[in-house]
């Protein structure tokens, strides 16, 4: 059953990951998609299936682009009843242009079962934070909300069949091929929460190969030399990581780092993938490669509320880290008094409102500030083996935290933590 689309407004998306959800609630398991993006007439059609988990519930609320066409929603060649709602505002904080379509369970289907779909996109309003479609660059992911969203999902696989306007190169958040037919395949056969497109006529790769770590970068008018330099840092900031939160140097990986020609500002991080917006290298790029690349281990706490500095301060006071690593101990003090000046006087921490005026600065850099001084008080070995512990916890609200603080740093650190994040 097909209900009616109409047309809401644009809002604007901001740059975070999203949320984790309880794998209780129903989700979609995986992806197998055929895209073929018409780049003159800024249109995408999308075919193919997605696997379902109903986990016992009779619907599952997603997330699609409020210009789409649905021509088909099926399961066993039966069409599914479902709901798309483009009156009502974005269900999903950072993909403003998202509107919700709500899928029934199809009657007698098992928990898991194949949704087969056909629908047609139309990006010709495509514009804000991480998402671009014009003739020099397409990008595509989470934040357009192309493919059927189920936020904070995470999916086991996604298989992505990409056909596109002659002369433009594709890449993405996965492992690409390219077939003899002229179609490019991405594979990411690993969890994940997102399926980012990317294309161009222009588009460059450079790598790094290293004991079994693979990482390519990926640019367009990126000078060359700046991007080997970005491509080097990278490479440093992912091994600094490695070392300094306990985890193997050894460890095979392929990552992607794209350096977007979107023209926004801003990045974001997703498994084995980075995302930049920037024109030449510089300390911008330096230290926030690693701040998305510390999200790597900062990423378990929801992103829609004051718990995100979970998120968000420990990656930022990790790329402040290798700040102190890369540049000396004076680059990271002035970093730290710079931001410690800058939050002296904004709300605290707890309980603020995440779409606040102050939010960015309370979440990313006062905490970090906290951290910090935290370093100091209880010192450099006792402080980051707790951190380490905090990654193998895989803690996700702040209670937890202070929980798992006081049974590592004793109560006296617990309680300064807490009087610190109210002030």
């Amino acid at each position: 059953m097909k209900l009616q689309l109409t047309i809401a407004s644009f809002t604007i998306c901001l740059l975070f990951s999203p949320m984790l959800r309880a794998q209780e609630s129903p989700r979609i398991v995986s992806y197998d998609l055929t895209v073929q993006i018409d780049v003159p007439n800024r249109q995408v059609e999308v075919g193919g299936s997605f696997e379902v988990d109903f986990h016992d519930s009779d619907s599952i609320s997603l997330v699609l682009w409020r210009h789409a066409r649905i021509d088909t929603l099926r399961h066993s060649s039966r069409e599914i009843t479902y709901r798309f709602d483009t009156l009502a505002p974005a269900p999903a904080q950072f993909i403003p242009d998202g509107r919700t379509l709500t899928l029934y369970r199809p009657a007698g289907a098992d928990d898991r079962c194949r949704i087969n779909t056909r629908y047609t996109l139309y990006m010709q309003e495509v514009q804000g934070p991480a998402k671009s479609f014009n003739d020099h660059w397409i990008e595509l992911g989470y934040y357009t909300g192309w493919y059927p969203v189920c936020n904070g999902n995470r999916a086991d696989y996604s298989h992505l069949r990409i056909g596109i306007t002659d002369g433009y190169t594709v890449s993405g958040s996965g492992i690409i091929s390219h077939t003899e037919e002229g179609i490019w395949e991405m594979e990411q056969p690993w969890e994940n929460f997102d399926n980012v497109i990317l294309a161009s006529p222009m588009l460059k790769s450079r790598r790094i190969n290293d004991n079994g770590t693979t990482i390519e970068l990926i640019y367009t008018d990126f000078p060359d030399a700046g991007a080997d330099s970005a491509l080097q840092c990278c490479h440093n900031a992912l091994k600094f990581f490695r070392r300094l939160y306990k985890i193997a140097g050894d460890e095979n990986i392929y990552m992607k780092f794209l350096l977007s020609a979107s023209g926004t500002s801003g990045g974001y991080s997703r498994k084995n993938f980075i995302m930049l917006s920037s024109r030449t290298f510089n300390e911008y790029v330096l230290k926030n490669t690693a701040h998305e690349i510390g999200h790597f281990w900062w990423n378990k706490a929801p992103v829609e509320s004051w718990h995100d500095w979970l998120n968000e301060s420990f990656a930022e006071f990790s790329a402040l880290q290798y700040i102190r690593h890369a540049r000396d101990e004076k680059a990271y003090a002035a970093y730290i008094d710079a931001y410690r000046k800058e939050t002296r006087h904004i709300r605290p921490i707890w309980g603020i409102d995440r779409n606040d005026r102050e939010a960015h600065l309370a979440l990313y850099r006062k905490g970090s500030v906290l951290l910090a001084d935290l370093l100091v008080r209880v010192g450099e070995e006792p402080f980051f083996n707790f951190l380490a512990g905090v990654i193998q916890a895989h803690i996700t609200d702040t209670s937890a935290f202070l929980d798992f603080a006081e049974s590592r740093l004793g109560r006296k650190n617990r309680d300064w933590i807490e009087k610190r994040l109210k002030e």
